[in-house]
């Protein structure tokens, strides 16, 4: 860290009321004053548009926290290492991605961060703290509970028009997006050492993150085998945020160069093109079409939109196509690219074809300048871009 080079923040939501009072009662006892402190100067630089900031020189940060540079570098490890921040240099620059704090569940249970605390303050002070979250039982013995039904209030009609069960609009955390096994998952339960095959690795969303991983880096399964192993506690535990951390870390060190996953005949009509859609893996197109600038936060949104929603991944490679090619290779925060496929579902958009479709509309109409005026319709486009840039993208990738 020098005090002339420079650096932005990332994040990806507000902090609520409750958050806050758990690092500054929790969190602060173990990472210190100055740590705290460096915490929540980030934070209020953001930009809460985006949660992204400008570009500021790390003199800037020492005048404003009037320290000096070992000591804003040991405030920082501090978070680091207790899995506040994630730091990212390229050159003379530096990106810090905040992450958001436990639960005062979470906290105190954790097997590190609670006996730490418990380490640091003594029984005493830990018991008043950790007291400080905890809400008392109401005991409702004796009272009789008069809660209204919904059929109670409301007449019912029954009615043959419903959204189909198996589809639901907005994000959903336990699911993600849904993609076909891409390891033999026994195989790669079998590679691993009997000191860490618990449970945990029989779990739907241990399971689920790993076949994303391997989707969408491509890896082999000894490749996934050896992060798992870098990645896990010596106890069996194993935390999948830093699972797909370290993916993306070894993902970037290795620069792999993605193979086609989809046929490699060429891409002649519709029916082809969706096909690649469902097929290709998010991170080709980021490769091929996103600025090189922040190709590691590139990677983390792409996992967080397979994580966070429930759709097809050729829905989600849609998006990110349609995108791309209207923001010239920037990609935006995540929250933004929720806000469209959020209004891609409540238009009805379901399936891969959908979404095709639905890129081929939007592209019939291009913006008119800036400086025009009027109130004519905007101008047509040639609507045949997407099947061009789909067409584009498997070339450059077969030229490789």
């Amino acid at each position: 860290m020098k005090a002339k080079s420079t650096f932005n923040i990332i994040s990806q939501s507000a902090l609520s009321s409750d958050e806050w009072k758990v690092l500054g009662i929790l969190y602060q006892p173990i990472i210190g004053v100055l740590s705290f402190s460096l915490y929540h100067t980030f934070y209020h630089l953001l930009n809460t548009k985006n949660y992204q900031s400008e570009v500021f020189s790390h003199q800037f940060l020492l005048d404003l926290l009037n320290v000096k540079v070992e000591q804003l570098k040991e405030a920082r490890e501090k978070l680091e290492a207790i899995n506040l921040l994630n730091t990212f240099e390229e050159g003379e620059h530096t990106v810090y991605q905040l992450k958001s704090p436990l639960s005062p569940r979470g906290f105190i249970q954790d097997t590190v961060l609670g006996q730490f605390l418990l380490t640091e303050m003594g029984k005493k002070l830990y018991d008043q703290v950790t007291n400080l979250f905890r809400v008392e039982k109401i005991e409702l013995n004796g009272y009789k509970e008069v809660t209204k039904n919904f059929d109670d209030v409301f007449n019912f009609i029954d009615s043959n028009h419903f959204y189909d069960s198996d589809v639901y609009l907005g994000k959903k955390s336990n699911l993600g997006a849904r993609i076909k096994e891409q390891i033999n998952y026994e195989a790669f339960v079998e590679k691993l050492p009997d000191r860490v095959k618990k449970p945990i690795l029989m779990s739907r969303q241990t399971v689920d993150t790993i076949q994303k991983l391997v989707f969408v880096y491509q890896f082999s399964l000894d490749e996934i085998v050896d992060i798992y192993l870098k990645t896990v506690q010596p106890n069996g535990t194993i935390d999948l945020a830093n699972l797909s951390f370290k993916a993306q870390t070894y993902y970037q060190d290795k620069k792999k160069v993605l193979p086609v996953v989809s046929e490699t005949k060429s891409l002649n009509g519709k029916e082809s093109s969706i096909n690649y859609l469902k097929s290709v893996s998010p991170m080709q197109i980021i490769e091929k079409y996103a600025k090189d600038d922040y190709q590691l936060m590139h990677t983390d949104t792409v996992m967080q939109l397979l994580e966070r929603n429930q759709v097809e991944v050729g829905i989600i490679n849609a998006l990110l196509l349609h995108i791309l090619k209207f923001k010239e290779g920037h990609l935006p925060h995540i929250s933004y690219l929720e806000k469209v496929l959020e209004t891609w579902l409540k238009k009805g958009i379901r399936t891969t074809e959908d979404a095709y479709h639905e890129v081929l509309d939007k592209s019939n109409y291009e913006k008119a300048p800036s400086s025009y005026k009027g109130k004519s319709k905007p101008k047509a486009k040639n609507p045949e871009w997407v099947d061009a840039y789909l067409q584009e993208l498997q070339a450059k990738i077969e030229e490789e």
